[in-house]
């Protein structure tokens, strides 16, 4: 069974997402499971990557206790540099 994700998660996803569009970037969706979520998409932009993890991996990611190279070692399908900086804690 798929851990879900609780109001914590949902919160740091949507601050993540203000700050997807605030940086003029296109959104990203993030998926663990069988479930995603799709943040900072604006002005009906396709999302431009994808981040995969176990939930509890992209929570860690979500509060900002991932650096950079531990960000780049994820899965990713797109190019994961724009949201390096947005996401990394170094």
């Amino acid at each position: 069974m798929t851990p879900k994700a609780g109001p914590e998660f949902e919160a740091l996803a949507a601050e993540l997402g203000r700050r997807i569009v605030d940086a003029g970037l296109r959104g990203l969706v993030l998926r663990f499971g069988d479930e995603t979520r799709i943040v900072g998409v604006a002005d009906r932009m396709p999302p431009a990557a994808t981040l995969e993890a176990p939930l509890d991996e992209l929570h860690a990611v979500l509060a900002g206790e991932r650096d950079a190279e531990e960000l780049r070692a994820l899965r990713w399908i797109g190019n994961p540099e724009p949201y390096i900086a947005l996401l990394s804690s170094a």
